[in-house]
């Protein structure tokens, strides 16, 4: 995830996405939905890892997001 470096991810309970917010200089500059129906998203995090993993309310599912 090099290019989201200082962005930030934000989850969605009630619109069912992620959504990506891009920042400089802390101002927001642009955002972009990443995972789109994905579910009611509980939490967003960074593992040990290094991969993203986004928490979904129903069925309590975990899903990690490798880069591309």
């Amino acid at each position: 995830y090099p290019a989201w470096k200082g962005n930030l991810l934000v989850g969605s309970l009630r619109f069912n996405y992620v959504n990506r917010v891009i920042m400089q200089n802390n101002k927001v500059v642009g955002q972009e939905k990443i995972l789109m129906n994905i579910g009611r998203t509980r939490n967003v995090e960074m593992g040990r890892d290094g991969y993203i993993y986004v928490g979904i309310e129903n069925p309590g599912t975990v899903f990690r997001v490798r880069p591309m």
